[in-house]
């Protein structure tokens, strides 16, 4: 009985959720940039950090833009059966990406970057892992969302109950998350205080796809989602994409993207 009220719930928020909510975020930002820069002809090596079990692009686009993927997990067994990569290092990327310096062309982290503990240390090993005028794009939420504040205060049990209740066909709510710095203004400054050159920013606001379970929260967490985006409040976006590059313009075409303002 409780499992069809939550569906009808459900049902009837998605019904009044508008279709370009669901078509302008982050994450379909994630697959049409990440295609842009899989084809950029000087992109052949590329590290997926926190691999896991399945790369998030077609298997084809490695044979079309001749692409060595090379994945990196701290779980070995999440990427046994991915059998996108090429090669597979079980490493902490905040400790050590054991790769050859400046041997990777681009850098993907799809919904990553929220689970590493230091993200200055990651950032420093991924720009020492890059070839001048490499790149790094990133997704990943944000740490004062509705949700990553929730999941920081409450108790974990409580939690991983609320997170299946708000997305019954997530598989990752096993993975701890620290949010360290993900906020704009926090990820931006350690970025640049790396040596990076930030080319590119989308905030995404809506994540009410969480309250969906309960209309009465769905209203109020819609209503604080279309506030944040009418001000702009890009700190307190609940996702954020960003495009890196370690510039070095005289050996790389430099991609450029109008920062959202």
């Amino acid at each position: 009985m409780l499992r069809l009220v939550l569906d009808s719930n459900r049902r009837l928020c998605r019904r009044l959720t508008p279709n370009h909510v669901h078509e302008a975020n982050v994450f379909g930002m994630y697959r049409k940039l990440g295609a842009v820069l899989l084809s950029h002809p000087e992109v052949t090596r590329v590290l997926d950090c926190g691999a896991g079990k399945a790369w998030h692009f077609p298997s084809h686009y490695k044979s079309w833009y001749d692409i060595h993927l090379i994945g990196a997990d701290i779980d070995s067994a999440e990427m046994a059966h991915n059998t996108a990569l090429d090669e597979k290092i079980a490493c902490d990327v905040t400790e050590k990406i054991p790769v050859p310096p400046g041997s990777v062309d681009l850098i993907m982290v799809h919904s990553g970057i929220e689970h590493f503990r230091d993200n200055r240390a990651f950032l420093e090993n991924a720009f020492a892992s890059l070839r001048p005028g490499g790149y790094l794009l990133a997704q990943f939420p944000g740490r004062y969302a509705p949700f990553a504040i929730a999941n920081r205060i409450l108790p974990r049990g409580l939690t991983k109950r609320l997170l299946k209740y708000g997305m019954h066909d997530s598989d990752e709510l096993g993975f701890t998350a620290y949010y360290d710095r993900t906020h704009y203004s926090g990820f931006v400054s350690m970025a640049e205080d790396v040596g990076f050159d930030v080319t590119y920013h989308l905030p995404g606001f809506y994540s009410s796809s969480y309250a969906e379970f309960f209309f009465p929260l769905w209203i109020c967490s819609y209503i604080y989602d279309t506030l944040r985006f009418g001000l702009g409040l890009k700190n307190l976006a609940s996702y954020n994409l960003f495009v890196l590059q370690k510039t070095n313009l005289a050996d790389s075409e430099s991609f450029q993207l109008y920062a959202w303002s």
